[in-house]
């Protein structure tokens, strides 16, 4: 993911990503950003990922695994796809 601001590439992963609250700064610039999941990618995402997820299906169940592993995996890195970051909204006060 890329900061609004700055530009910068910041990991899903990073310390400052997986901080509780919705209070976030970029770990380069120090400016307020936003995580949030973008409805366009997840619709853009759908197909690949059902498609995907059908074809691993008898993969996972030859390894003796349960076939809905490869559905609840596919939802898993779909979401962690759609993640994006943005300029958080400023609350103005009357």
């Amino acid at each position: 993911m890329k900061c609004p601001h700055c530009s910068e590439s910041v990991s899903i992963f990073s310390k400052e990503m997986n901080k509780f609250g919705k209070s976030k700064v970029c770990p380069k610039c120090c400016n307020p950003i936003r995580l949030y999941v973008s409805l366009k990618w997840g619709a853009i995402l759908l197909i690949p990922a059902v498609v995907t997820s059908l074809l691993l299906k008898p993969l996972f169940i030859n390894a003796g695994l349960s076939g809905s592993l490869s559905t609840g995996l596919m939802c898993g890195i779909l979401a962690l796809l759609c993640m994006r970051l943005k300029v958080p909204k400023i609350k103005e006060s009357a």
